[in-house]
């Protein structure tokens, strides 16, 4: 028996599909005495997958195992592959926050990890892991790995040699899908060397790989003038590094990272535009980041009838006492506090200056630009700009500021 190693003081999370992977998981994690519970997600896009939940149910209720699942939509006639792992990744991490799960538990193998890596190769992707990750972390959630030293053929002979039910998706049998094409054309070939030497390769790509990664000064990352001082390889690692600190399910290809460092090139100060998917590029004068636009291009608005006080997560006000320089009077209200549009303008001594040419004269970060307030009266006209000063700091006084 190959080592099956977990903590048997934590409390897991298993990630079933009711495919012989999982199954033998589940099997390994019965016969160790393991505190664990299932977790299943029927999409409704195949006429078993009803069956293969009660057979998950069924078998689970034998050992008092509780069962959790999601159903998708029933309406839907096609999800993609992306949509179905964001599904099911976003319904296990409700999960192991609900019920204090220490970790995920995933089924995969060392054919996936032989797969995966040569994917990778074919599309050229610059990963952080080349193959499969025996322990890694997305949305928050550790995500455990522990078959991967385990091939496909040897899980599927466990479950038949100990009579744990499984069933088959006949959707793995479309060649038509890479990872498929790979999967019956490549991996299912291999005989024990060939298979030997790619699992070697794969952690000498590892091993390079790690000397780069810890090359990086993740203190300078941000950093224009850094991330042009590195060589190709380096500069793509290390925008990877920033994309996953946003999502670790992305990779950036290379028509991705040349645009990037034509930006940091560019003689333009501000620079923003969406790289990918939710992920945008900032380029804010000498710092640089990827950033999730959900988060980034927020919009907020807040009406005061009166003279109070306010902590959003954007600004703090307290005019309970006083407005003091901020331009507003009693005759003002209802005053509205909100995101500056770049359409905005405002009366400085006489003259209508333009929002847009204030922020480039205080060269105020791109990121904050979004979501800079300004408070407005009830007759529409802008009263109020805060100014960007880079190392402000507020006192106890201080009666409006901006949070960065």
């Amino acid at each position: 028996m190959k080592e099956f190693n977990l903590d048997k003081n934590k409390k897991y999370l298993l990630a079933c599909s009711f495919g012989p992977d999982s199954m033998a998981l589940f099997h390994f994690l019965i016969e160790g005495n393991y505190n664990f519970e299932c977790a299943i997600v029927n999409y409704h896009l195949r006429k078993e997958s009803d069956s293969e939940v009660k057979g998950l149910i069924d078998y689970a209720s034998i050992f008092n195992i509780k069962v959790h699942v999601k159903d998708t939509n029933r309406s839907l006639e096609y999800l993609s592959e992306a949509t179905c792992r964001e599904i099911r990744y976003s319904f296990f991490a409700s999960l192991l926050k609900e019920y204090n799960f220490d970790a995920l538990l995933v089924a995969h193998q060392e054919d996936d990890h032989i797969e995966t890596y040569l994917i990778q190769k074919h599309r050229h992707n610059c990963p952080l892991y080349y193959g499969i990750s025996p322990v890694t972390r997305i949305k928050g959630m550790e995500v455990i790995r522990p078959l991967l030293s385990f091939s496909k053929e040897e899980l599927k002979d466990i479950c038949v040699s100990n009579n744990v039910p499984f069933a088959i998706d006949n959707s793995n049998f479309d060649i038509s899908i890479l990872r498929n094409k790979y999967r019956h054309e490549v991996v299912e070939k291999l005989n024990i060397k060939e298979r030997e030497e790619l699992i070697n390769q794969i952690k000498k790509e590892n091993e390079k790989l790690d000397q780069i990664l810890s090359s990086l000064d993740y203190y300078k990352i941000h950093d224009v003038n850094y991330l042009l001082s590195l060589d190709e390889v380096s500069f793509q690692y290390a925008l990877n590094k920033l994309c996953k600190f946003i999502d670790e399910s992305q990779y950036l290809s290379k028509q991705n990272v040349g645009e990037i460092r034509k930006a940091l090139i560019s003689k333009k100060p501000n620079i923003f535009f969406n790289i990918k998917g939710h992920l945008f590029f900032v380029k804010e004068y000498d710092y640089i980041d990827i950033v999730d636009n959900d988060n980034f291009m927020v919009g907020y608005s807040y009406c005061l009838d009166k003279p109070c006080k306010l902590d959003t997560p954007y600004f703090y006000l307290d005019f309970s006492k006083s407005s003091e320089g901020r331009n507003v009077t009693s005759s003002d209200y209802p005053i509205l506090i909100r995101n500056v549009k770049l359409t905005d303008s405002i009366n400085i001594k006489g003259y209508n200056v333009p929002v847009r040419r204030l922020f480039i004269d205080w060269k105020i970060p791109l990121r904050a630009r979004y979501r800079w307030p300004v408070i407005i009266n009830s007759r529409g006209k802008v009263l109020y700009i805060p100014r960007y000063q880079k190392d402000f700091k507020p006192d106890e006084n201080t009666n409006f500021y901006v949070k960065l």
